[in-house]
């Protein structure tokens, strides 16, 4: 039976964009393997959840996978953490602007900020309003870069650290030996998410994100 990504991340198929990207942030937390020490399997589920997250978070994969299933989306059937496109440090870049769920610091792959979500109000207007249009101020709940951390996610007078596992590199390589000769494989660090940095003191008010919630009020036009 094939694995049904949205049943993964726990949402409905007309879930939202916002939806999506909360409902990974959830289970991404607690299936980490670094949240789970005694359960092998941790690692192996942390890695379907992105892969779905890798799928559904893009308009064009998800409308492919959901017109056709995985095998709509063949070129992201395989693992999100390896190869030269996609991966965990850009769902992380996407996602959080950078910043890792699981208190790993930031990126520094790609260079301006990355495009953020749609965002959706309802708005009440008088029936000419509507007709001949107008100005409004509508207001909206949306993430804003932490000003205690500086977006960094870590705790002032600290700082993202080299992660040990990886040696900075976000990667862990494996070399085994096959009848053909030696062969290497290579998979997200699980220690700080593929990002190559963790965050040992977290910001307090951010929790590590970066990036905190807040309700902003913008003007207009209708």
């Amino acid at each position: 039976m094939a694995t049904d990504y949205y049943e993964l991340l726990g949402v409905h198929p007309d879930a939202s964009a916002e939806d999506i990207k909360r409902a990974y942030r959830r289970r991404a937390r607690d299936l980490h393997p670094d949240a789970n020490p005694d359960d092998p399997a941790a690692e192996s589920a942390f890695k379907e959840v992105a892969l779905a997250y890798e799928v559904l978070r893009d308009p064009d994969k998800r409308r492919r996978y959901d017109m056709f299933g995985p095998e709509g989306v063949g070129g992201a059937a395989a693992d999100p953490f390896g190869g030269p496109s996609g991966g965990l440090g850009d769902i992380f870049d996407a996602f959080f602007g950078g910043a890792s769920p699981f208190g790993g610091g930031r990126t520094t792959g790609r260079s301006g900020p990355p495009r953020g979500a749609d965002l959706e109000t309802v708005v009440r207007l008088a029936f000419e309003d509507a007709v001949f249009g107008t100005e409004a101020e509508v207001s909206v709940r949306t993430a804003v870069a932490c000003e205690t951390c500086e977006a960094t996610g870590a705790r002032p007078g600290t700082a993202p650290e080299r992660c040990a596992e990886c040696d900075g590199t976000g990667q862990v390589r494996r070399v085994r030996q096959s009848i053909l000769g030696q062969m290497v494989s290579a998979s997200a660090c699980t220690r700080c998410g593929g990002l190559g940095e963790v965050i040992s003191a977290p910001c307090g008010d951010c929790g590590g994100e970066g990036r905190q919630v807040r309700e902003k009020t913008y003007t207009v036009d209708i």
